[in-house]
């Protein structure tokens, strides 16, 4: 179950403010009470609410409903919620929230690998949750806008921010938003170490607490994926006990 507010306080009258933009979001949730109990909270503060409640039909509401955020327990019953998630993620581009019961380090590891933005573990407060999604949307909101000439090239690397498309050494290839958003900071700070803290902030909306792994996980997943695509020249390096920084002449 999620964790509500105190007695004194209401669920759904909290002070959070509406979001901006009225986003949509698929709520991917088989506890039809707790389902429920979101969906009313979150269109409360202008969200669009879109449920279902079992992983057979999460592929066709993703086609169906095109939302610009999913919320996804991976506890579904009868279906392996990583190999859901690695199957949305295929398909959708914008922000991914697993929202779960599950609390071992693996599964958090492995989520994070497939693609989920972020990673919450029930009981989690409803406040919590929002500030969450807000904190993805406004953020990577804001870097797009910050960033968004039509092309930045720095070695093997081609990224064309309007359209969110990325190439290698010409070849296309297939980013969750998250990390086109996270590729786009490092390019953009070529030659530059880029701290936890200052990812964090920039694409997560939140410090960072010296052991949470989210960002070291998606680094990894990224860099997998531009060497595959044969990315030589370009490198994201890892600065130990700093953070990260994009070398665009590695040999």
């Amino acid at each position: 179950m999620l964790s509500l507010p105190e007695q004194s306080e209401s669920p759904v009258n909290v002070n959070v403010e509406a979001p901006n933009n009225a986003y949509s979001i698929l709520l991917i949730e088989s506890d039809r009470m707790v389902s429920a109990l979101l969906k009313s909270s979150l269109e409360r503060v202008g969200y669009t609410v879109n449920q279902v409640f079992c992983g057979e039909s999460a592929h066709n509401a993703v086609m169906n409903f095109k939302p610009e955020i999913i919320i996804l327990d991976i506890s579904l019953p009868g279906v392996d919620g990583f190999s859901l998630c690695q199957t949305i993620r295929e398909a959708f581009k914008g922000p991914l929230l697993i929202v779960t019961s599950r609390n071992s380090e693996s599964d958090q590891i492995t989520a994070l690998g497939l693609g989920a933005d972020d990673y919450l573990i029930k009981p989690v407060s409803i406040n919590i949750l929002k500030a969450r999604i807000e904190a993805l949307t406004r953020r990577v909101s804001q870097l797009t806008e910050e960033q968004s000439p039509e092309k930045i090239e720095v070695g093997d690397i081609a990224l064309f921010p309007q359209s969110q498309q990325c190439k290698v050494k010409g070849q296309s290839i297939r980013l969750s938003g998250f990390e086109f958003q996270l590729l786009l900071l490092l390019l953009s700070n070529e030659g530059k170490v880029l701290t936890r803290d200052q990812i964090y902030n920039l694409l997560l909306g939140r410090e960072y607490n010296g052991l949470e792994r989210t960002i070291d996980v998606r680094i990894s997943t990224l860099r997998d994926k531009l060497a595959k695509k044969g990315m030589k020249k370009t490198k994201i390096e890892t600065v130990w006990g700093k953070g990260y920084i994009l070398n665009g002449s590695a040999t």
